[in-house]
């Protein structure tokens, strides 16, 4: 399964504007039930936030990656959402934070679930990757970094 499988310009939204962590996993959980699979958004919901009591999904640099299983939840679904201003969202890094990469996944889904976490972190890695998410003005634009075949290092 590849990042393009799971996300859609649906389920991207760019500059939205939110005040807290709390308001930002709402408006994820929105988008990730929008979608064909989706599970319910109160379920996606409560699932983000007990990942998050579990430790920040913050990457560090500006970047989290939400993201929960749902025992309602049909298959794994994507969001990528860009923040007009970043937010405190208790990264290791201190910095607050304004992209976010959520997902939703089945209860029983592991293997696929840790590759896709995998390719999401190591792309938002990227320093460059970063820097084109937030340049970025339309959601096709950002669609497009994310389904794009990785970089010379999958080849290698």
């Amino acid at each position: 399964m590849q990042l393009a499988d799971v996300l859609d310009l649906d389920r991207i939204v760019v500059d939205l504007s939110v005040s807290s962590k709390k308001s930002l996993l709402e408006k994820a959980s929105q988008l990730l039930a929008s979608a064909p699979d989706g599970a319910d958004a109160r379920e996606i919901f409560e699932s983000l936030c007990q990942r998050e009591r579990l430790g920040s999904t913050g990457l560090g640099n500006g970047v989290a990656i939400p993201h929960g299983r749902v025992s309602g939840q049909n298959g794994v679904t994507a969001a990528l959402i860009r923040l007009r201003h970043a937010i405190d969202f208790d990264a290791p890094d201190q910095e607050k934070v304004d992209v976010f990469f959520a997902l939703a996944v089945p209860d029983q889904c592991s293997d696929v679930y840790l590759r896709l976490l995998a390719d999401i972190a190591e792309r938002l890695g990227d320093s460059e990757q970063r820097q084109r998410l937030r340049d970025s003005e339309r959601g096709e634009e950002l669609l497009e970094l994310f389904t794009a075949e990785a970089g010379p290092a999958a080849g290698s």
